[in-house]
């Protein structure tokens, strides 16, 4: 691949080669990824998670692509935790079980 000077649209390359690193890094701590673009609102950073799991005899672990160590694990019958995020998609992993789960969402706006 050859990149010119006289690109159009100057850095659009360096553009989509982050997006695509970022794509392939997706879910590295595992996890089954989960698209929340319609639950969130365009300036959201923060997540408040409540977590319902039955029965409560695991864990959930749920992620934010880039926060991989700001995660939350839930594993009482009724929890909330909150995560921060840069892009509307969660890694959510379960640990342990059979059990079922439910997560409701609810987005936080930039305070600042």
């Amino acid at each position: 691949m050859q990149i010119k000077d006289s690109h159009p649209w100057p850095g659009r390359t360096c553009v989509m080669i982050a997006v695509m690193l970022v794509a392939a890094g997706m879910c590295l701590q595992g996890g089954e990824q989960v698209d929340i673009s319609r639950y969130v609102s365009a300036t959201a950073r923060l997540l408040e998670l409540k977590v319902t799991l039955a029965p409560a005899n695991g864990t959930l672990v749920v992620y934010s692509p880039g926060y991989e160590e700001q995660r939350a694990q839930f594993s009482e019958e009724l929890s909330f935790g909150r995560i921060p995020f840069a892009e509307p998609v969660l890694c959510i992993r379960s640990i342990g079980g059979p059990f079922e789960f439910n997560i409701d969402i609810i987005s936080i706006e930039d305070l600042d």
